[in-house]
C-alpha cells in the first residue's frame, strides 16, 4: 500500500488544472475520496493526484477515479465521493518531521499585544513559520497575518515559541494554532509545490 496515514488530497483534472481538495479514507485495499464541492458528476477518469500523507509525504501519482454520488450523504458532510486506484507513483517528497519551505514572503502582521508591523517569513511548514522583523515580541505572544496560499483569503494564528536577536532586527519562530484540516493542506501543498519547483530548478 503507497498510502501510510493520509486525510487529505489535491485532485487535478486530467487538464492538469486543480480541481478540488478531498478527504481521504484508505485502507490496505481500498482508497476512497470524499469531496466538499456539490457540482460534481458520475464520471470514470484518469488523473493526478498529490496526497499529503503524514507518515510518508507528499506523494503525487497518476490515478484512476470512479466519481459518484455519496451513498452516505447526509450523514457523512460529502455529497460526492471517488473510488481511487494508484496507477502509477510519478513522484514523493519525504516527510522529515513537518518539511520546511525556504521562502521569502513580505507580510503584514497582528500582534494581540503590540499592535500591527511588518516581517518577512523566511521559512513555512505546515507546522510553522521563521519571520524576521524589527518589532519586539514577547514569548507566547499569539500573532496573526492574511494570505492567499491557494485561492482563498484565510487568517492564520501563531505563538512565538522561540526568538533570537539578529543585529537590529528579531527572528521568531512560531507555531500555528488553530489550523483547519484544510488549512493545513493548504500549507502542506504549499510548501511542497515550493520544493518542487526547486528542485526542478536544479535539474
Amino acid at each position: 500500500m503507497v498510502l501510510k496515514d493520509c486525510s487529505r488530497c489535491m485532485v487535478y483534472t486530467p487538464q492538469g488544472k486543480n480541481l478540488s481538495t478531498a478527504a481521504v479514507i484508505h485502507t490496505k485495499d481500498y482508497i476512497s475520496l470524499y469531496f466538499d464541492i456539490p457540482s460534481m458528476q458520475d464520471i470514470r477518469m484518469r488523473t493526478v493526484v498529490d496526497f499529503y500523507d503524514d507518515r510518508v509525504g507528499m506523494i503525487r501519482a497518476v490515478c484512476s477515479l470512479v466519481v459518484r454520488r455519496n451513498p452516505s450523504f447526509p450523514e457523512m458532510p460529502h455529497s460526492w465521493m471517488a473510488d481511487c486506484e494508484i496507477l502509477e507513483v510519478k513522484d514523493s517528497l519525504q516527510r522529515q518531521q513537518d518539511i520546511r519551505a525556504r521562502v521569502k514572503i513580505h507580510m503584514g502582521f497582528a500582534s494581540e499585544n503590540h499592535g500591527d508591523f511588518y516581517g518577512v517569513i523566511e521559512n513555512i511548514s505546515a507546522g510553522g513559520f521563521y519571520v524576521k522583523t524589527a518589532m519586539p515580541l514577547d514569548r507566547n505572544e499569539k500573532i496573526s497575518f492574511q494570505h492567499t496560499f491557494r485561492t482563498a483569503l484565510r487568517t492564520f494564528e501563531a505563538h512565538v515559541i522561540r526568538m533570537q536577536r539578529i543585529g537590529d532586527e528579531y527572528g521568531y519562530g512560531c507555531r500555528f494554532v488553530g489550523l483547519s484540516e484544510n488549512a493545513e493542506a493548504v500549507i502542506r501543498e504549499y510548501v511542497y509545490k515550493v520544493l518542487r519547483e526547486r528542485e526542478k530548478g536544479r535539474r
